[in-house]
């Protein structure tokens, strides 16, 4: 059997389930991402700009951080590019705009892949 065989078999829900349930870790932002696109859904959009996505994925980001700063790696001392952001406009550093269009740029590189390998959800 092929590997298209296999992907065949697998709902969209199978792989929501890949990924938020059985992805190596709890990180916040695999869960801020999962919000964004169920907001988006529940919106009934079907299309995204990737500056819209880096808008409503850092916010939801910023959410998560500001309640709860558990590190995204097992080593806290070790931060991803996302928490350099994220921490980067938290202490002004640079303007909230900045920091969006930084994720734009760069901060999906931690947070995609998964979602990449999965159905395609994230292009």
């Amino acid at each position: 059997m092929t590997n298209r065989g296999y992907a065949e078999k697998f709902t969209p829900t199978d792989y929501w389930k890949a990924i938020i349930l059985y992805g190596l870790n709890a990180a916040t932002y695999k869960m801020a991402l999962a919000q964004c696109l169920l907001d988006f859904a529940n919106d009934r959009k079907t299309t995204v700009s990737w500056d819209e996505l880096a808008r409503s994925f850092y916010l939801q980001y910023k959410q998560r951080l500001s309640t709860n700063a558990m590190p995204q790696q097992g080593n806290p001392s070790r931060l991803t590019k996302l928490e350099r952001i994220y921490l980067g406009a938290k202490s002004g550093q640079m303007t909230e705009d900045q920091a969006i269009e930084e994720v734009a740029r760069e901060g999906f590189n931690d947070a995609s892949p998964g979602f990449r390998r999965s159905g395609g959800m994230i292009k």
